[in-house]
């Protein structure tokens, strides 16, 4: 009767649509709601990313990388990227009410191609009129094959839903253009973009002239954009991701200066890099950044971001087209989709995925203690955190109720239900 079950829940996904592929920029353009994985030290690598991805975590955002060694060393390129053909989410999204999304209605189509799967349809054999949009997908799988994730559910939840595949973008910090340039090059086949660092406030990062040593240095901001512009092409996307100055008019000259370089869009986190994680963020500084961009480009936000109010709220008083967290997805992964703490089936995805991909035991604790902490008691954090190898977590974990060794939950995964469609 199971496998009668099986047969007739996988018959539901026989008609979906192939996925649309675009930038991250026209995912902010078109959609109502574009939700960001951070750039984490450490932490949004691949087992993590693939996890929120599960969770409507449209796009994702690799550690921070620097761009000498990444460019320089092999053995910096293999620590510091991995990915995979699958960890890209399948989502179903809503149109915004206005702008791009109105114009489609209005008879102004947009397309996305992807040249690997119709390479008939290449940007080259197309001749675009004034009515027609063309955005080049960058992303091909090294060997050239389809990945195999799902959307949520079946059925598109409203008329106007559309089936987009997820983005993947690397975080890069360099001082210098050429470096930057070199790295973009080398990453470039795997993701969907480069976003450049100006905004960590570590004060290494700041001596080495790389993060926040950035925020008053716009032209050279501009020359590195403009170099992998030069080297990539230029509508190939690159972004960058600041913090607010302690003197705005800083800010503006940033983003005015970055705007000439053809920057994809801008994250706003909302502190200046001298005020910690413990500050409050500031929702009028991130509108008036949003105000120096004045349209040109989309905009994302960053801070104190724990559950979709926050992320309503950043929205509404601030104009941006998308939202970005760090420590509330740390904290729970499936704060996307709604959840006000991590559920069982997120800590067992993650052992999961964290086993089929491989992830070092410190941060498959750390991840997983992030993760339960809410549920914890005192002594037993204590424990939990005294304990020195998977296996260990994984049976005291189990011991509490999750069911990691049960039906696996990817790639066919119903984050909304809680449980795997196929075994």
């Amino acid at each position: 009767m199971q496998h009668r079950d099986d047969e007739d829940a996988a018959a539901l996904w026989d008609d979906l649509p192939v996925p649309e592929v675009m930038p991250v920029r026209t995912m902010l353009d078109e959609f109502e709601t574009v939700n960001v994985l951070a750039p984490l030290v450490r932490c949004s690598k691949l087992p993590f990313r693939h996890l929120v991805s599960l969770y409507e975590t449209h796009v994702t955002t690799t550690p921070m990388i620097l761009a000498e060694e990444f460019s320089r060393s092999q053995q910096a390129r293999i620590s510091d990227f991995t990915t995979s053909r699958n960890e890209r989410g399948v989502f179903w999204m809503e149109p915004r009410k206005t702008g791009a999304a109105a114009a489609m209605t209005s008879g102004v189509a947009s397309l996305s191609l992807d040249t690997a799967a119709h390479p008939e349809d290449r940007e080259d054999n197309i001749e675009a009129g004034p009515s027609r949009r063309v955005d080049k997908t960058y992303y091909v799988p090294p060997d050239g094959g389809q990945h195999d994730r799902l959307p949520p559910r079946p059925t598109p939840p409203t008329k106007h839903s559309r089936l987009v595949r997820g983005a993947l973008i690397a975080q890069m910090a360099s001082p210098n253009a050429a470096s930057l340039a070199d790295a973009a090059e080398l990453v470039a086949p795997y993701v969907d973009g480069l976003d450049l660092n100006c905004g960590c406030p570590q004060s290494w990062a700041y001596h080495e002239g790389i993060g926040c040593a950035l925020l008053r240095k716009p032209e050279l901001v501009r020359d590195m954009v403009r170099a992998v512009h030069d080297r990539l092409g230029w509508n190939w996307p690159v972004s960058i991701k600041i913090r607010v100055d302690s003197d705005l008019k800083n800010t503006d000259t940033l983003i005015r200066t970055a705007l000439q370089a053809n920057v994809s869009h801008v994250t706003i986190h909302g502190r200046t890099r001298h005020q910690a994680s413990t500050e409050p963020v500031s929702l009028p500084d991130i509108k008036f950044a949003v105000e120096c961009v004045r349209g040109e480009v989309p905009t994302v936000a960053n801070g104190d971001l724990w559950d979709l109010t926050d992320a309503k709220r950043m929205v509404d008083e601030t104009g941006v087209n998308g939202t970005m967290a760090a420590r509330g997805l740390l904290a729970n992964p499936a704060l996307f989709a709604g959840y006000t703490e991590t559920p069982h089936h997120a800590a067992e995805n993650f052992i999961n995925v964290s086993n089929d991909y491989g992830l070092i035991f410190s941060l498959f604790h750390r991840h997983l203690s992030y993760m339960l902490e809410s549920r914890m008691y005192k002594a037993e954090k204590t424990y939990f955190n005294a304990l020195n190898s998977s296996a260990q977590c994984v049976e005291y974990l189990a011991d509490r109720g999750l069911d990691a060794a049960g039906r696996r939950k990817i790639p066919m995964w119903d984050a909304r239900r809680g449980y795997s469609l196929l075994a």
